[in-house]
């Protein structure tokens, strides 16, 4: 009896290449400790950071919105907001169509860190794509943004 042996079958052509999500999630790793590196000299986290600068350009929000802006929950929002209004960088007033609402904004001595920390965040982003040409780069924008609305899409439909 003669078995017939087969070549195994070629592995796909990425078969050897990282999955993009675990790509995506050490750019992520690699991403957040740079910027908190490039924040340490203001004293601010990353997402103290992430807050006044959702804020400079959304202009004033309620704490969930800020919350879902920022990619943390209402309650971890509520601790950044507090230490950036012990900084005197945020303030809270009633919004004026809902007294239950209370909207956050900018005082002018955040909008001064903010405009700082912007300046080192520009910076590291620049060093982070200095590899790539123009067209690359816009490429990158354009795909990384169709993965999140695609995600973002998923998630809504999806019942919690």
């Amino acid at each position: 009896m003669t078995v017939s042996r087969s070549a195994p079958k070629a592995a796909p052509p990425d078969a050897n290449r990282p999955r993009v999500t675990y790509l995506i999630g050490r750019l992520d790793r690699a991403l957040r400790r740079r910027m908190s590196e490039a924040l340490d000299p203001f004293n601010l986290s990353v997402n103290q950071y992430t807050t006044l600068s959702v804020l400079h350009t959304r202009g004033n929000l309620s704490n969930a919105q800020l919350a879902n802006r920022a990619f943390i929950s209402p309650q971890s929002m509520n601790e950044v907001v507090q230490s950036l209004e012990a900084l005197k960088f945020v303030t809270r007033q009633t919004d004026p169509s809902h007294a239950r609402i209370v909207q956050l904004g900018l005082t002018p001595r955040g909008i001064e860190v903010v405009r700082q920390c912007d300046f080192a965040i520009k910076q590291l982003e620049q060093s982070m794509l200095a590899r790539l040409s123009l067209t690359e780069r816009e490429a990158l924008r354009d795909a990384l943004m169709g993965c999140v609305q695609v995600l973002e899409e998923h998630a809504r439909k999806t019942p919690a």
